[in-house]
């Protein structure tokens, strides 16, 4: 039996992701409090605020170089962060040793701190909204791309293509009378027949592989630098071990049962010349023949 499990989504991830960021912008924030604090009313600080690697003991660095999703780490203004906050650190500590110094803090020395403290504010909202449109590019139920991200994502594949001569598998899957688990168990058992084999998908295909969620019950995949033939015992695999295993879900009196559920697979390539709309296409007319075809099967499309 294939249980229905509560997997971490993406959007689960990225919203963690902005959780944790906007802690790590709170103890930047603190961090430069106390130093306001120093400056102005002349307080003593510990030993770390005076140190040339001070910016290491903000919660900032160390959420920086803490485990982070790739969500986080593919981002532009991530790399840039590093170098804003140690500077922004930096500039704070000269005028913090002035102050020790009994000597007089430049308006100058006060101008390179604002200076550098709003580019890091602004990489830090940069960075924060790319991660907000991430959310944008998932499906809120089923945590794969939804129609317009993945529509992206084959864009920059086709790109890559274009330039490598390479290829890849487009592949349209459908859940057989799908109707039906709503009709009997409820939209909730049906969504969760939906989430489950969204995960299923994910979970048996290679990391760099993308799926997403085409509309319905139906999900698009890609699966880069294969050919036709590669993607079919794919498939099959992935269409055999879905067939006989059951899963379980709620019937309307709230009771466990198992239901045995198929897909049909369409599949057709993406290659140099031949773009995505045609692929897709193409991809959707194999997947018809399959359903045509008594379903729970695998088509290549074949002009």
């Amino acid at each position: 039996m294939l249980a229905i499990t509560d997997q971490n989504t993406a959007i689960d991830e990225i919203g963690r992701d902005i959780i944790a960021l906007d802690k790590a912008i709170e103890q930047h924030s603190q961090w430069q409090a106390e130093c306001s604090k120093k400056l102005i009313c002349g307080q003593q600080l510990p030993k770390q605020f005076l140190r040339s690697d001070t910016h290491k003991y903000c919660g900032f660095d160390r959420w920086y170089f803490g485990d982070l999703s790739h969500f986080i780490s593919m981002q532009d203004e991530y790399l840039l962060l590093e170098k804003l906050h140690k500077e922004t650190h930096a500039c704070i500590g000269q005028a913090i040793s002035k102050s020790d110094n009994s000597a007089f803090i430049q308006s100058e020395d006060y101008d390179k701190f604002i200076a550098s403290e709003t580019k890091f504010a602004l990489a830090v909202v940069n960075l924060r909204d790319a991660l907000f449109g991430q959310l944008y590019s998932f499906d809120y139920l089923t945590g794969v791309y939804n129609r317009q991200a993945f529509y992206s994502t084959l864009e920059k594949e086709f790109a890559r293509i274009e330039r490598s001569s390479g290829y890849s598998s487009i592949v349209m899957v459908d859940l057989d009378f799908f109707k039906q688990v709503n009709d009997n168990y409820g939209h909730k058992a049906g969504d969760n027949v939906l989430t489950f084999f969204a995960n299923y998908l994910k979970m048996n295909l290679r990391p760099y592989d993308s799926v997403g969620r085409y509309g319905g019950e139906e999900f698009l995949l890609c699966l880069p630098d294969s050919a036709v033939k590669e993607a079919e015992l794919i498939m099959e695999r992935l269409r055999k071990n879905l067939a006989i295993h059951p899963i379980k879900i709620k019937d309307p009196e709230k009771q466990d049962i198992e239901i045995n559920i198929t897909a049909s697979f369409g599949i057709s390539s993406m290659s140099k010349g031949h773009p995505p709309s045609q692929a897709i296409e193409e991809a959707d007319m194999a997947m018809y023949e399959a359903k045509s075809g008594n379903r729970n099967q695998v088509r290549i499309y074949s002009i």
